[in-house]
């Protein structure tokens, strides 16, 4: 009896021992297989689901609202007509209007952009070859680029990073020419002239609505009009876009399509980075919303080393109307 019970007792502990080895080995296979496998990727969220974009200025926090599109209108103006030549021959942004459409609140904030702002602008050679950033005109990003995709897209580059790295979701840029087109299919844009434009059809004084190349010329001429100041230019260009935004919705009102056909009319005069339904619906919504005036960021002309107008503005003016354009305080938050 004895011999069977020390025969049990052996039974006993070699099946513990083979779980033991057992279990020590699963345990030893599984460290192996986690040590060598992929491991997943684990980070601080500060952007996504619960979390915001956030900026620090002058100690207080503030976070990018949700909701906002951001669209670049850029009037390029290219002396001559025809294919481009190398990489810098793309004509000059010379008008520049920011649209911070803001879908939740509702609302619409306009930046017109100095074409002669000074910012840092990625250049390169005449061969096309990297030739880094320099400090120049603003409206002179578009001359960079193989084609126009990438000059409007250069453009996009300076502007983002003047506005202090806003990003930018969507960019039109619309050949001059098509201004006459756009007019037209608007009704012709009604302006007061309030200096002579070197035609008998355009003299100072006169009330008129604009007619086909009439209203190119009044939104492109600057030197040989007035004090030949981009300034003066603005203003003209303001009143045409006044005009044009209430003939606009009263096209939308009689013909939700308008919008898109106006966009089939302008044909290869406008390059974009969007569809054209996303296009018509952020202009169908932004003409519902309620529109700011258009703004300007303060700044001082002179004259460049180069005999050239220069306009120059504060960085902190360039953050304050970020923040308040695009950016709500935290605070705010907090004290809810």
């Amino acid at each position: 009896m004895a011999g069977k019970g020390n025969r049990r007792s052996l039974k006993a502990l070699i099946f513990l021992a083979v779980l033991l080895v057992l279990a020590l080995g699963g345990y030893l296979v599984g460290r192996y297989f986690e040590e060598h496998s992929v491991k997943e990727t684990r980070s601080q969220m500060t952007e996504g689901f619960g979390k915001f974009e956030e900026k620090i200025y002058k100690g207080d926090t503030y976070y990018k609202k949700t909701g906002l599109t951001t669209l670049l209108l850029m009037g390029v103006d290219r002396q001559s007509e025809g294919a481009q030549y190398l990489y810098r021959d793309g004509g000059q942004a010379d008008f520049l209007l920011l649209l911070v459409i803001d879908h939740e609140g509702k609302t619409v904030r306009q930046l017109q952009v100095e074409r002669d702002t000074i910012a840092r602008v990625h250049v390169l050679t005449i061969l096309g070859q990297e030739g880094g950033h320099m400090n120049m005109q603003i409206c002179l990003s578009h001359g960079y680029g193989a084609n126009q995709r990438e000059c409007a897209e250069n453009t996009i580059e300076a502007v983002s990073h003047y506005l202090d790295n806003l990003g930018i979701d969507l960019f039109m840029a619309v050949d001059y020419s098509a201004v006459a087109t756009i007019n037209d299919m608007l009704g012709g844009v009604t302006v007061t002239l309030k200096d002579d434009f070197g035609t008998p059809d355009m003299r100072a004084g006169q009330t008129l609505r604009l007619q086909g190349k009439q209203a190119e010329t009044f939104v492109r001429s600057r030197m040989s009009v007035g004090d030949g100041t981009n300034a003066s230019r603005q203003l003209r260009q303001r009143e045409w876009l006044d005009g044009a935004k209430a003939l606009m919705r009263e096209k939308l009102d009689a013909d939700p399509n308008f919008f898109g056909s106006m966009l089939d009319a302008m044909g290869d005069r406008l390059v974009t980075n969007a569809s054209r339904g996303r296009l018509i619906n952020e202009f169908n919504a932004a003409f519902g919303y309620e529109q700011t005036e258009v703004e300007q960021i303060p700044g001082e002309y002179s004259i460049g080393r180069d005999g050239f107008m220069e306009y120059h503005t504060a960085p902190d003016d360039v953050t304050q109307w970020v923040l308040k354009a695009a950016y709500r305080p935290a605070k705010n938050e907090e004290q809810e």
